[in-house]
């Protein structure tokens, strides 16, 4: 995700996936942060179905930062 090309058509895909709420991405860090209820094999296949790289890092409740 290199571009903002790159970064609008991940997004595009992520944001289609039933109980996504918030999608954020890092162009810079090549990271995407998803939000809500989700599968996270669902979303990375929808990133892969698109053309692009995708890898699980971490899942779990949503870390507060402070």
């Amino acid at each position: 995700m290199k571009c903002q090309k790159c970064r609008t058509e991940v997004l595009k895909a992520v944001t289609k996936v039933p109980g996504v709420d918030h999608v954020s991405a890092n162009v810079e860090n090549e990271v995407v942060t998803i939000i809500g209820d989700v599968d996270p094999v669902l979303v990375t296949s929808k990133v892969r179905k698109a053309g692009k790289r995708a890898e699980i890092i971490g899942v779990g409740p949503a870390r507060r930062e402070n």
